[in-house]
Parts: C-alpha cells; structure tokens; sequence
C-alpha cells in the first residue's frame, strides 16, 4: 500500500495533490486511489467539465479550481501539465504548500524544468524532485485515463544535489507503491538519455507521417500495420511537443543530427546501388532491435 510504502522515510502520506487531470494526472489519481491507500487525493483542473469528470470517474476525494486550496495540507503535489507551465502553476499556489512539502512531476524535460521550479520554491519549505514516468499514450484529457497506466512503467527519478534523502525516497516510494520500476539520475542525464529514446522517435514519426501523407492524404489507404506501429506517437499533443523541444533543444538536435547520419547513410547506399552497405546497415539494425525485444521480455 502506499501509506506503508512511504513511511520509508518516517512520514506517512495523508494527503497527495495533482495539479492537472488529464492523462497522466487522471491516470495517477485513479490507481492511488483504486490501490486502496489510505490517501487523500485532491485535485486541480482548469475546466469545470474536467472537474465534474473527475470526481464522477472516481478520479480524487476533492477537486479544485484554485491551485492554491489543491495543494493546501498536502504531503506530496504532483505536476502534471505540460513544462513549461509547470513553474508558473507552482508559483501562482506556492502560498498554499504546506510546511516540508515535495513537489514532483511527470514532465519529460528536466534540466530547465527543475532550475526554474528550484528558483520558485527558494524562499519555501518545500522541495523539488523532478519524476518521469516513460507511460502514456497519443491520446489526451481525463476520459483517456487509465488506472493502470504507470504498472511496470519505468519512471526515472532526477534528483538533484540539493535534495534531501528523505524527499527523493517519498518520491521514489510512490512511483514503487504504483507498481513502476524506478531509475535514478540527474537531470542532465535524463535530458540526453531521453532526446534519444523518447524525443527522437516522436519526430521522426511525425517527419515519416509528413513524409507519407503530407502531398497525398489518399496514400493512407496503402499503408498496413508497420506505418500504423511506426507513426503511432505522431498522434500526441503538439503543445507537450512544443514545450519538450524547445526544453531539451540542444540533446534534442544532436539526436537528430545522429539519425541523420544514418539516413544519409540509407541514402548512399541506395543511390550508389551498394547493396552490401545496404544489407549491413539493415542487419545491425535486426540485430539490435532484437536483442532490445528480447530484453524488454526477459525483464
């Protein structure tokens, strides 16, 4: 249970708040909430009707439309918007958090993310550490909400160098409690590892959507299921892609200079009929990617 899985760190979690109820917030307010803790979930949307659903889905105990009264006695806040409104959500109800609160969040940036919400919170009793849990889906809002969403995610944790221990493990204790299997490292790692796995094939699936598509919208009556699998998470929020790139900007353009080098590659290969280039670049390819499945089903 998660009251039990955060006395780790010798403070019971009564109370946690998610700012935003949308995919990722929904989704985490219904598995604390159907994992059967004995926790408090308040919550904080913009839009009446987002509000009304929650509560209806069974979504959190208490919603609210002021941030402020969200976060007010809780132990724990989580930030599920998209980045770069994060630090102005948390400055506009910083006045409601409570003494030695954690706040973390779900974001898929975090270097820039946890020095703005770190200047924030300065003055405050409260800490930052930044959360990110690799789940989603390419559709959005409250009614895509899932409870378990986050089972067997990996969500990597971020410290940084002036957090307590007794912070990060309330942060790394509710992730576990949710059944997702937590990494740990700074964010600076984070925001390289993830511009290669996570950023990178987003934009390339919506540069092979434009590329397919973008002329001859017909053409879609042509392609099978490797287009639909490939191109899957060109569906997701141009805004959260927004906010990601211009984040990560620098890790994100040195992973797209790489793949480049290997299109570059494909192209030669191609227009130089070199078949046995060809044959190598696309056996390593094999190579790898099954070696990556049979590792993901081992683990």
């Amino acid at each position: 249970m998660l009251q039990m899985a955060l006395e780790n760190d010798m403070q019971t979690v009564k109370t946690l708040s998610i700012l935003g109820l949308g995919l990722m917030g929904g989704s985490l307010g219904l598995a604390v909430r159907r994992s059967g803790a004995a926790v408090r979930v308040h919550g904080y949307a913009r839009r009446e009707e987002t509000r009304a659903t929650a509560l209806e889905r069974g979504v959190v105990d208490a919603v609210f439309d002021d941030p402020c009264d969200a976060v007010r006695d809780a132990d724990l806040v989580v930030v599920c918007v998209p980045v770069l409104t994060m630090a102005p959500l948390i400055e506009a109800c910083r006045d409601g958090l409570a003494s030695g609160v954690v706040v973390t969040d779900v974001g898929s940036t975090k270097g820039c993310l946890t020095a703005s919400i770190d200047a924030v919170l300065q003055d405050y009793d409260a800490q930052f550490v930044g959360s990110h849990p690799i789940a989603g889906s390419e559709e959005t809002g409250i009614d895509a909400t899932q409870d378990d969403l986050y089972k067997e995610a990996v969500v990597v944790v971020t410290p940084s160098e002036s957090n307590s221990d007794t912070a990060v493990q309330r942060v790394v204790a509710l992730w576990e409690s949710l059944g997702s299997v937590v990494k740990v490292c700074s964010p600076q790692e984070h925001d390289e590892l993830l511009a290669r796995t996570s950023h990178l094939p987003h934009l390339v699936a919506a540069a092979l959507v434009s590329s397919v598509l973008g002329d001859a919208p017909e053409r879609g009556d042509y392609c099978g299921s490797g287009f639909r699998c490939t191109t899957r998470v060109a569906g997701g929020s141009e805004t959260v892609w927004q906010d990601i790139v211009k984040t990560n900007r620098e890790a994100i353009l040195a992973a797209l200079k790489v793949h480049a080098q290997g299109i570059q590659t494909l192209i030669d290969a191609v227009q130089g009929e070199d078949l046995d280039t060809l044959t190598a670049f696309l056996a390593e390819a094999r190579r790898l990617r099954l070696g990556w499945q049979n590792d993901e089903r081992q683990g």
